[in-house]
Formats: structure tokens, sequence, C-alpha cells
């Protein structure tokens, strides 16, 4: 019988090990779903396993040393049934915590596109303690925000973007660049235009004031009595024509 008590010892502290690393991986689970009903009772459930298991061992050994004969039948099938109960508690331990992956910045999986709801690769850019997740997604580096609930592995097969969302990556970002483009375009347009109409403006005022020669009104007060004021460019301001010389034509031998 000390062999079965020392076997029956070994098994027990075994399902306590098994217990004690659900409970690990169960509160690793919670620090990323801290609000999940399913591993707040499971965490629950196995620590209740874990003290009932320390205080079935305790009893144990407290009759052992009691007497030296145990009824075997009797020990070995509780013990048994037992066994059973917290081999199923740890396999459903297993499938839940298994099922509440524990995500991280970097990894890659699949989120849901809010526009179609359908998942689509996609890379974890950020994760915040309420839960909230920010996925690019890797065909068209679109970004969008989702829950960490929401986000499953990613399968072989590749999901293909519709053909109505291959616009551009950021489509919002996009259209206002290039909102802000079209309009610093226009503007620096209208900045060479002026910029045109000035030098042009400089250049006639300059011209005029050349050699500092001021240039002369038809319609000034004539310089004398007899002068006229506004009729032709010939005699401005009372004056004549400038008188030059008829050349003759050149005729060879005279």
């Amino acid at each position: 019988m000390e062999f079965n008590g020392i076997y029956f010892y070994i098994k027990w502290n075994f399902y306590l090990y098994k217990c004690g690393h659900a409970v690990h991986k169960v509160e690793a689970a919670l620090q990323t779903d801290p609000e999940n009903d399913e591993l707040l009772k499971l965490r629950s459930d196995l620590g209740e396993v874990i003290t009932l298991t320390r205080d079935l061992i305790q009893t144990q050994l407290e009759e052992q040393h009691k007497s030296s004969y145990v009824e075997p039948s009797s020990s070995k099938t509780a013990s048994s049934n037992y066994f059973d109960e917290i081999e199923a508690a740890l396999l459903e331990a297993e499938k839940l915590v298994s099922a509440a992956k524990i995500w991280k910045i970097g990894d890659k999986c699949q989120a849901k596109w809010k526009e179609d709801r359908q998942y689509y690769d996609a890379t974890i850019e950020d994760i915040s303690s309420k839960g909230e997740v920010n996925v690019i997604f890797d065909a068209y580096q679109n970004r969008s925000t989702t829950n960490v609930n929401e986000l499953r592995e990613r399968t072989t097969r590749n999901e293909v973007f519709p053909s109505n969302k291959r616009h551009r990556p950021n489509q919002k970002e996009y259209l206002k660049k290039r909102k802000q483009k079209k309009q610093q375009r226009f503007k620096d347009l209208e900045e060479e235009r002026e910029s045109d109409k000035n030098k042009w403006l400089n250049f006639t005022t300059k011209n005029q004031k050349k050699n500092g020669i001021k240039a002369k009104s038809i319609f000034a007060s004539p310089d004398n009595v007899s002068g006229r004021v506004g009729v032709g460019t010939c005699g401005t301001a009372g004056k004549g024509m400038t008188d030059f010389t008829v050349g003759e034509k050149y005729r060879k031998g005279l």
C-alpha cells in the first residue's frame, strides 16, 4: 500500500501542477480581455479545483498516518473518478485559453473590414488596455480599428479585397492630400500670374523714366499764344513738325 500512496501523491501533485499552469494561461488571457465572463469563471473553477485537490491530498496523508491499511478499492475508485473530473476541467481550460489567443503588436492575423464585415489578412499595429486593436490590412494598406475578440488566426486561403475597395490606401487621407495639392497648385498659379503682372508694370514704368526723359502730353498747354492743343502730334503744344532734308536720288556720273 505504500507504493499506492506514493503513486497517488505524485499523481495529485502532477494535476496540481497542470491546474496551476492552466491558471497562468488564463491570467495571461485576462490581461488582454479582462471582462471575458468565460475566462473569469474558468479562473474561479480552477482555483476551486486546486483547493479541493490540496484538501484531498492532506486528508489522504492523514488517513495513511492513522492506519497502516486503507481499503484499496474504495480509495482507488474515488480517486479515479476525481481524476476524470480534473481531466475534463483541464481539457475545457485548454480549449478556452487556446480560443482566447494573446495577441501582440506585429502579429499577423485576420480582421474584419468595417465596410463589408468580411475577414482579410492584416497586421496588428497597436493594442489598447480596453481591447481595442489598430490593424493595417496587407492588401492595400488600409487601416481600421476593431476589437481583440473579433481577431482570428490566418487561414491558408488568401482573402481578396473587393474590387470596389481597391481605390487607394487610406482613401480619406489620400483624397484630403489630393485636395490640398490642388489648392496649393491654384495658389502657386495665382502668385505666378501676379508676379508676371508686376514685372510688366515695372518694365513699362522703367522705360518711361529711362534717361530722365519725361513724356509730354499732346494736351499740354502751348508754349505760345498761337499754339493749339490736342491737334495731332505734329504741333504738340504749339510746335511745328521737325524739319528734315529729303535725300536726293543718286545718279551715276553726275
